[in-house]
This record gives C-alpha cells, sequence and structure tokens, in this order.
C-alpha cells in the first residue's frame, strides 16, 4: 500500500471516531433536556401533593 492511500484511511478512520464521539456527546446532552423536564415536572406535581396534604391533616 503506498503512502497517499494509507494516509486516506487514516483520515477517514479518525474522521469516522469523532462522529461516532460527536453523536454520542449530542445523545447524552439530550437525554439531559429530557431528564431536567422531567425532574422539574416532579418538583411541580410534589408541591401540590403537599398542598393538598396540608388542607387535610393526618390527624
Amino acid at each position: 500500500m503506498n503512502r497517499p492511500k494509507f494516509i486516506a484511511k487514516i483520515t477517514g478512520f479518525i474522521s469516522i471516531v469523532i462522529c461516532i464521539i460527536y453523536l454520542l456527546f449530542i445523545s447524552v446532552f439530550d437525554f439531559r433536556s429530557n431528564l431536567n423536564n422531567y425532574l422539574i415536572n416532579q418538583s411541580e406535581n410534589m408541591g401540590v401533593i403537599v398542598s393538598c396534604l396540608r388542607n387535610y391533616p393526618l390527624n
């Protein structure tokens, strides 16, 4: 194999690795935004539960 073809294959491999790492980062950050929205909504729901418990004491 001559040198230019070898360099082209190495460059292609590095490009594919960078692309896969980029896709993994995007997937992680997209999941975090969904998780943050879920946690924000959970805290609002918990506030409603606490408010209802204050209106109806257990004793």
